[in-house]
């Protein structure tokens, strides 16, 4: 530091400027939060609230966004017996730590479903059906990784397309916690009305194999009150579910997502050195998506 006191004598004396600028001079990094704080208005999306479920627990209120773009026959379903009443008071009745919590059952151990017809399976979508894909990168499992609007999703390598007879590469949803998927028997095609929302990391078991069909936004928290056991001893009830369009606008919340496929999101993720030099994503299940609520950053 003698040099640089020197220099800035030198500067005062004869007014020249200095050469080089000392490292330590270098403005610092923002935190990943202060970051945030100064995010253009116009990389957060609202939510539409058609498609948007408010899921009433013991604990608080869970709020799920609905992906049409990934299953819109599944989400069709859930905003249909959600506005039945259909889910209203039933119980959590398998719910494994580290793993998932599985609900929407009528009688209460996993034999029932309501009186629709069984769904077909929406495992995976064409690549090229799905718009707003950011590849973030790849990790351990898969090729491609990214978000679609928010949701964490993987797809097959471009490189495949002039192989593939059907077209298109697959793009699929991850299945990390947050994310609500329909439970189903061992018919690939038997989903009804049971689901189950994930609390650990089980993509390597459940992706390609169930349909998920959208992800928690906010309250994701209360969801850790969810009483485990195969059945629980006490299990934890749905108070009630509604599909946020039916709800007042003045009773709403206002919730609005980052814009996965924004610059400003590359940005944070750089902050928060989720992803290598090489492109190689240490842990997508650990990123958090911001949000906000009436205003304030969540995450």
């Amino acid at each position: 530091m003698r040099k640089m006191a020197f220099i800035a004598a030198m500067v005062a004396a004869y007014g020249l400027a200095p050469a080089f600028a000392d490292d330590d001079d270098e403005p610092a990094k923002p935190t990943p939060a202060e970051f945030l704080l100064n995010a253009p208005d116009d990389v957060w999306r609202a939510t539409d609230p058609e498609n948007t479920i408010y899921m009433d627990l013991p604990a608080g209120l869970v709020v799920i966004e609905l992906r049409p773009d990934f299953a819109p026959n599944h989400v069709q379903r859930v905003k249909e017996l959600t506005r039945e009443g259909f889910y209203d008071g039933l119980n959590f009745h398998r719910v494994i730590e580290g793993f998932m919590a599985q609900g929407g059952d009528p009688e209460g151990d996993g034999t029932g479903g309501s009186d629709k017809p069984d769904l077909q399976a929406e495992f995976t979508r064409e690549a090229g059906k799905v718009e707003n894909f950011m590849q973030i990168g790849r990790d351990r499992i898969a090729p491609r990784v990214g978000y679609v609007d928010g949701m964490p999703a993987a797809a097959q390598p471009e490189s495949l397309r002039t192989f593939l007879n059907a077209g298109d590469p697959k793009l699929w949803p991850l299945h990390c916690p947050g994310v609500m998927s329909m439970a189903r028997a061992t018919d690939p095609n038997s989903a009804n009305s049971q689901f189950f929302l994930m609390i650990g990391d089980s993509r390597l078991n459940l992706d390609k194999r169930y349909t998920a069909w959208g992800w928690i936004i906010d309250g994701f928290e209360a969801t850790r009150r969810i009483v485990r056991g195969e059945p629980p001893t006490r299990p934890t009830p749905i108070i009630r579910m509604r599909v946020a369009a039916d709800i007042p606008e003045s009773e709403r919340t206002d919730y609005r997502v980052m814009r996965t496929g924004t610059e400003t999101f590359n940005e944070y993720l750089n902050l928060t050195e989720a992803v290598d030099e090489t492109d190689y994503v240490k842990d997508i299940c650990e990123i958090r998506v911001p949000v906000k609520v009436d205003g304030v950053i969540e995450r």
